[in-house]
């Protein structure tokens, strides 16, 4: 909690915003207050009007604003001001421990992105592409974040148009030696790949569906081959070094996994309706893909044996449980017809908010794992109740409730409540990477 109190300082914020702009002379409008009432919104965007903050900074800091004179410090001044709070937030994290899981990795990150429509006055800034939001207004969330110390490594707000492909293209130069990148198919292309390996880092990845293999020998290595082993082996599981892609042959691990019938019947009939969908015939080559899991991977067998894989790349759905408490308990995706510079401001303190209680988050896990490395707390449990205790968690940011008294009476008897269960028969994400322990 001490660098929350540090960061979100009214010396620190005050002094960013007239570094940015925002600020130019002494007003009556501080930008710590301004910050601090978009943060703690009771409400989401969609529901929350100009009266209602003009409202919140005259109850909390006895400020009388106009709604006139507030719509007015929503600029472009603001939009830069708030989006460099949240680069110094994200700068500013502080570490978990996990000194073991860094004998493999430096970090293991894990990015993805989600969309939302916006109204229709939004779709020149923010246009639709496609069959999406066509007519509306479309917003991108690209966001990374490493599961070893569990920090944000970015989030930003773009456009429909920076598409996972293209955003993998523009942050190749982020990538860093030794660490395991895990991402959605989106961003999978061969500059991503080769960039990885000549770095240094490592990736897991569902293989694209149209990749050509080759053998190590760099002879095609066609579905109905890969089909034939496993018939004639008798196996579940297959783990070979292959090379990928056709012009430039990319070496590294292909692991293949049947899935069970019940899985193949689904996986069909959805290739059958796409393909009827589009005038076209469904390859047998298609057909037999449609059986199996396939991950590709430069972690050698000893890191990430064939048993691990799947498990470990899974990892990655623990961004879609970020995804689902930003839009089902916070509602960023809830927008209205506003000034865009609001609507942008509103969104970034929001994020703001969201990451305040992320470090929170953060702090429960390291205290249950002092002693249970294996266990962590839940996301979604968390994040559901760490609205209830907005209110309160604003009363220490504006240090008028003792952080000792909160965190005794609010926060502590909530991390029992919160713990990650694993539904029967599987195992959690906490359980995955301690299970990293265990590896030679």
């Amino acid at each position: 909690m001490s660098s929350v109190e540090k960061y979100f300082s009214h010396k620190t914020i005050d002094q960013l915003a007239k570094k940015t702009g925002f600020v130019k002379r002494s007003r009556k409008l501080p930008a710590s207050s301004f910050v601090n009432s978009l943060m703690f919104s009771a409400c989401n965007q969609g529901n929350t009007s100009l009266p209602d903050i003009t409202a919140d900074l005259n109850q909390q800091f006895s400020i009388d604003i106009s709604k006139e004179g507030l719509h007015k410090k929503f600029s472009g001044e603001a939009v830069r001001f708030l989006q460099e709070l949240v680069k110094v937030q994200l700068s500013k994290q502080f570490p978990v421990a996990s000194t073991e899981l860094k004998k493999h990795f430096a970090h293991i990150n894990i990015k993805d992105s989600s969309k939302f429509s916006l109204p229709s006055i939004y779709n020149v800034d923010y246009p639709g592409f496609g069959n999406y939001s066509k007519k509306n207004g479309l917003m991108n969330l690209q966001y990374e974040y490493d599961l070893v110390s569990g920090k944000w490594l970015c989030i930003e707000l773009t456009t429909g148009h920076r598409n996972d492909q293209l955003d993998s293209k523009q942050t190749i130069g982020s990538i860093t030696k030794g660490e395991l990148y895990i991402r959605d198919l989106g961003y999978v292309t061969p500059t991503y790949l080769k960039a990885i390996i000549e770095k240094g880092a490592y990736f897991l990845n569902r293989m694209p569906p149209q990749v050509t293999i080759h053998t190590a020998e760099k002879k095609n290595l066609g579905w109905r081959a890969i089909h034939r082993r496993f018939s004639k082996m008798g196996i579940n599981t297959l783990d070979l070094d292959v090379l990928i892609y056709q012009r430039e042959m990319l070496p590294c691990r292909l692991v293949i996994e049947q899935t069970t019938n019940e899985e193949y019947r689904k996986r069909l009939r959805h290739a059958q309706q796409s393909a009827k969908k589009h005038g076209v015939g469904l390859s047998q080559d298609h057909k037999i893909r449609c059986r199996y899991n396939a991950f590709i991977t430069n972690v050698n067998r000893e890191i990430l044996p064939i048993d691990k894989i799947r498990k470990t790349y899974y990892l990655r759905w623990q961004i879609e449980l970020v995804f689902k408490t930003w839009k089902s308990f916070f509602e960023i995706n809830k927008v209205k017809r506003v000034k865009k510079e609001r609507m942008e401001c509103q969104l970034l303190a929001k994020l703001l908010w969201v990451l305040l209680n992320w470090q929170l988050f953060q702090s429960c896990n390291r205290y249950v794992q002092v002693d249970s490395p294996e266990k962590g707390v839940s996301p979604l449990k968390f994040f559901k109740r760490c609205i209830s205790f907005s209110g309160s968690l604003r009363s220490v940011v504006l240090n008028r409730l003792s952080l000792v008294k909160w965190l005794t009476n609010v926060f502590l008897p909530l991390i029992e409540n919160t713990l990650c269960e694993a539904p029967v028969g599987k195992v959690t994400h906490y359980q995955i990477l301690d299970s990293f322990l265990s590896l030679s």
